[in-house]
């Protein structure tokens, strides 16, 4: 992904599924994360992804999962790469 200002992201899908924030993967209460990375099967792959208005993209994965919208700035948040610092989910 090219953002408006020249920052390049490249989201690895395993990473991508790791950091849904959907009520299934974060307790909507605590903001515990219940989705343990460990558990993604490493082939794991998007099998459709879909603008939510103007605001996000929804992903559909092959796990099956669908039920997280990754905002824009949610995306940017989570940008990967070294100059961002972001964890990355190995």
């Amino acid at each position: 992904m090219i953002w408006d200002d020249g920052h390049r992201s490249v989201f690895p899908i395993k990473y991508l599924r790791a950091e849904c924030s959907c009520a299934n993967c974060v307790n909507e209460i605590t903001g515990r994360r219940m989705l343990n990375p460990a558990n993604i099967r490493e082939d794991i792959t998007i099998v459709t992804a879909e603008h939510v208005g103007r605001y996000g993209v929804k992903f559909t994965f092959s796990d099956r999962h669908d039920d997280g919208i990754y905002t824009w700035s949610r995306l940017r948040e989570i940008c990967p790469c070294p100059e961002c610092g972001e964890k990355f989910y190995v």
